[in-house]
């Protein structure tokens, strides 16, 4: 009986020194840290984009160095906005699915007013706005880390690349 009982209890020792590690890995997996985001955002933006302007028919766009992509839509007069100037602007803020998040037009089309090129407003602004004329009408189309990047914000998701519609008003 005692050899029957010791032969029992090696079996169970050996099953648990065989099960120990699976607990322990199932436990590590069960943590709850999320898992790490290894998502290549400009790559995935840069076709986001040119998707976008092929889906709604867009020309015109000329694409920066830094992925910003830009289509003057009515050209205006005067010198180029140069980065230091105050610029007065309308505008209207679009998801790619087409849902405003912002506008001028939701309040009175009181223009905002900035200096550009001085982080006032999102990085894709400050390089989007530079360069247009007085009186020029733009759509730039923003990817994530030249708006919000890994931020939310409001209605506008993390990582969300963006459209604006935008009119220079001035620049002084």
């Amino acid at each position: 009986m005692s050899f029957s009982f010791h032969s029992r209890l090696r079996s169970a020792g050996q099953r648990l020194a065989l099960l120990l590690p699976l607990l322990l890995l199932l436990a590590a997996c069960q943590s709850n840290e999320p898992a790490p985001d290894n998502t290549d955002y400009p790559a995935r933006d840069e076709k986001l984009i040119t998707d976008y302007i092929k889906a709604n028919s867009l020309t015109g766009f000329v694409r920066q160095p830094s992925g910003l992509y830009v289509a003057v839509t009515q050209p205006g007069t005067g010198d180029p906005a140069r980065a230091g100037q105050l610029l007065t602007a309308l505008y209207t803020g679009l998801t790619l699915d087409g849902r405003i998040f912002d506008s001028t037009a939701s309040r009175n089309n009181q223009p905002i007013t900035f200096t550009v090129g001085q982080g006032q407003v999102i990085q894709g602004w400050d390089e989007g706005f530079i360069g247009l004329r007085p009186g020029s009408k733009a759509i730039l189309l923003i990817p994530s880390d030249l708006a919000y990047g890994a931020r939310a914000n409001g209605p506008i998701s993390a990582h969300a690349v963006l459209r604006f519609d935008v009119e220079l008003l001035g620049a002084q």
